[in-house]
């Protein structure tokens, strides 16, 4: 029930006598919950980001509210992009920095554990950014009718198809970014 609880629209839905709201008010995106995940593993990770983190500039306050939502939500997702990047990055280095210890301190219990935090895994994180479609205004994202949500589904798709076909994922990796 919380999904639906997006203000101002919709109250908090209370469970145990906790208020929740949408988890879009946080992050659209929780992609932290899968770079997070142990053991690391090799993985493609799509990321679907329904905001524009540009545009032009608004000519009208209606045109600011749906630039508001916008900068609101995209740019959190990117800044928790910047920052699992670092994360990766150290783990990667701490990887590299545990071989060249020498062999015999290695079975060392201190050292187990700090290694631990070491991954090798290659983690490509495809973004897939939701097309800017003529004449939608700062209603967008409560636009559930027909015609709305079809539109939407269709750009998606050609979006989707266009960039698989792209195979973003196919790249040289440095080998300290993963």
């Amino acid at each position: 029930m919380a999904s639906g609880a997006l203000p101002p629209a919709f109250p908090a839905v209370c469970i145990d006598g906790e208020p929740y709201w949408d988890g879009g008010i946080y992050s659209n995106t929780p992609i932290e919950v899968v770079l997070d995940a142990r053991p690391r593993r090799d993985a493609l990770i799509f990321a679907v980001n329904m905001w524009q983190p540009n545009g032009t500039e608004p000519k009208s306050i209606w045109q600011v509210m749906g630039r508001q939502k916008d900068l609101q939500y995209a740019s959190r997702g990117k800044s928790h992009v910047a920052r699992q990047e670092q994360l990766h990055r150290l783990r990667h280095v701490v990887r590299e920095m545990g071989k060249l210890v020498p062999e015999e301190l290695r079975e060392d219990p201190r050292f187990k554990e700090l290694a631990s935090y070491g991954c090798p895994s290659v983690m490509h994180l495809v973004r897939l950014l939701s097309p800017r479609l003529d004449g939608e205004d700062h209603t967008k994202d409560i636009d559930f009718t027909r015609a709305g949500i079809r539109t939407r589904w269709q750009a998606g798709y050609e979006h989707g198809l266009r960039v698989l076909s792209e195979k973003p994922w196919e790249c040289d990796v440095d080998m300290l970014q993963g």
